[in-house]
């Protein structure tokens, strides 16, 4: 019995490895003119509903926390480059210190605009890379990959971390990834900007590091690919930026976490669980609590159809829910979400609460607050990839009216967030032209201020 189920096993991964091999080094015979329209097709509808998400963010621009006290404080003191270097959170800010710089070429009013524009645009541009014919591998039809898109613009969770210059690492996590799997043949021009751009991501967001075995795929299948080399090199770059990274900025987090929550594989399961569960419940209702616990019917289903398809996409999926992973557990480990504050270990100790419980508890906060942004964009191309089966077109119509139903669930409440409070930027200006004293609010409304005195303005 097990002998025949290992080679069952077998013959279904050796199977799914070639059909992975054939697939990604397919090539498309679409005109390289149709990939750039369907790719700024993409981008124009991304910005558009990024910019709907929250119209006050063009309309009425307020800066937001870091984007203020951190990125245009340090420019206003010591102006770029020399703020590159600077690490705040463990690690490097290019592009937000880059926008920073960028915002202070205008007028001081037109500072929140550019700001939020840049960080509106480079989310755009971000996401809308998956729009493109080399990610047919995962799914196939062009008009799917254009609904994923925009479903991940409508991201239920994370709603500070749209359209703010201090979380738009969160979208080049996402295209460092997309690039890191990007199938089909590239031209010369193609690896130069793919460059660039993982460069530049790299710099600027964290968790993209933990993608970088990923850039080993191309460089190994493509051997007739005298570029190929640019892979193996982004591979190097990250490792060695992200070791440099660890020991400068992250290493003291790896003390604090409780690895014995690993030790109970149901713990394992639950934080899965938990990370998608938040899409569908308000996590700040008892209807969590109530529903949560039902959610293991999802994992079934999901299970089912990974097993179903295997053979055919194993290998895709498999990259697909492990970089989910990845962008589930390396934020919370490093944020504390397995690690208990002084007041939390006090009710540990006087009440007998379970700390696994508490555990979970910060794991969904983290997740709902800004953590669950890169999961979420995951999480939209899996359930087209993992449940849809390009065979039988009739089930495919069927799953994916049911897919998009789910979705519009869990995007119903995603419109139009609360614009942030009116601080009447534009009332300081003068203090900023004098370079007097400053102390400018900003939001959120409990963030400190941008505290700036006369002898600290950067000489010209």
């Amino acid at each position: 019995m097990i002998t025949k189920l290992q080679k069952i096993i077998s013959e279904a991964l050796v199977l799914s490895i070639a059909n992975f091999k054939e697939e990604f080094t397919k090539t498309f015979y679409d005109s390289w003119q149709k990939n750039i329209i369907l790719y700024i097709s993409n981008f124009l509808i991304s910005f558009l509903i990024l910019y709907l998400h929250r119209p006050d963010s063009l309309n009425h621009p307020q800066l937001w926390a870091e984007d203020g006290t951190i990125f245009l404080r340090d420019e206003w003191i010591l102006g770029f480059p020399y703020t590159i270097p600077l690490l705040y959170s463990g690690y490097i800010h290019l592009v937000p210190r880059f926008i920073a710089f960028l915002s202070n070429l205008f007028p001081y009013e037109f500072i929140p605009f550019v700001f939020n524009f840049s960080a509106i645009f480079l989310a755009a541009v971000s996401v809308s890379f998956f729009s493109l014919r080399n990610f047919r591998y995962i799914v196939k039809s062009d008009l799917l990959r254009t609904i994923t898109v925009a479903l991940i613009c409508l991201t239920p969770v994370g709603h500070e971390s749209l359209n703010t210059a201090t979380n738009v690492h969160f979208y080049f996590t996402f295209g460092v990834f997309l690039f890191a799997i990007m199938g089909g043949k590239l031209s010369p021009w193609a690896y130069f900007g793919i460059f660039i751009y993982v460069c530049i991501g790299t710099l600027t967001a964290p968790l993209s590091i933990f993608y970088a075995p990923l850039f080993l795929i191309r460089y190994f299948i493509f051997k007739s690919d005298r570029f190929r080399w640019v892979y193996a090199f982004l591979f190097i770059l990250n490792m060695s930026y992200g070791v440099l990274m660890f020991f400068y900025g992250s290493s003291d987090s790896l003390t604090r976490i409780d690895w014995e929550f690993f030790i109970n594989i149901t713990n394992v399961e639950k934080l899965f669980r938990v990370s998608f569960a938040i899409y569908f419940i308000d996590f700040d209702s008892w209807k969590f609590l109530d529903y949560f616990k039902f959610f293991w019917v999802f994992e079934l289903i999901f299970l089912f159809f990974y097993i179903r398809n295997f053979s055919k996409k194993g290998i895709q999926n498999t990259i697909l829910i492990g970089t989910y992973l990845i962008a589930i557990f390396v934020p919370i480990l490093l944020r504390g979400g397995l690690s208990l504050s002084e007041e939390q270990a006090s009710y540990v100790t006087l009440f007998n609460i379970s700390k696994d419980s508490l555990y979970l508890s910060n794991v969904v906060f983290l997740l709902n607050i800004r953590y669950g942004l890169v999961p979420f964009m995951i999480f939209c191309i899996l359930p087209f990839s993992v449940i849809l089966n390009d065979k039988n077109k009739k089930l495919n119509l069927v799953l994916g009216i049911l897919i998009l139903g789910a979705y519009a669930f869990i995007i119903k409440d995603s419109f139009f967030i609360k614009p942030y409070h009116d601080f009447e930027w534009e009332t300081f200006s003068e203090q900023v032209k004098n370079k007097k004293n400053v102390s400018i609010p900003i939001n959120p409304t409990w963030w400190q201020k941008i505290e700036v005195k006369e002898n600290e303005w950067k000489k010209e």
